[in-house]
């Protein structure tokens, strides 16, 4: 029991060290549920970055969370959308806090 333990361990490192640039790019394939990694080159950037101030009065505000599984609002921000992507902006001063990419609806 102790050597699988250590056996997964030393592979879970070894597998982390080897491609880490490759897991921080996995995308999740609909039908079959695994990894796959998208080049560079064909990596589609978002519209805005966090920081960015977003042009809320140019984009829809997300009513229905439960379609794109998101978590309620609790706070003073609100979810907008941009292509395939969705932002989660800051209210007050429309600063954009986090982007949640490639969301489609479900």
């Amino acid at each position: 029991m102790r050597t699988q333990g250590i056996c997964a361990a030393i592979a879970a490192t070894a597998l982390s060290s080897i491609h880490p640039a490759e897991a921080q790019n996995c995308r999740i394939h609909v039908d079959t549920g695994k990894c796959i990694f998208i080049p560079a080159d064909q990596r589609v950037k978002p519209d805005f970055a966090v920081g960015d101030t977003f042009p809320v009065y140019e984009h829809s505000m997300l009513i229905n969370l439960d379609r794109y599984k998101l978590p309620p609002v609790n706070g003073a921000w609100r979810y907008y959308k941009s292509g395939y992507d969705i932002y989660r902006v800051d209210a007050n001063d429309y600063t954009v806090l986090e982007i949640i990419r490639n969301a489609r609806s479900r």
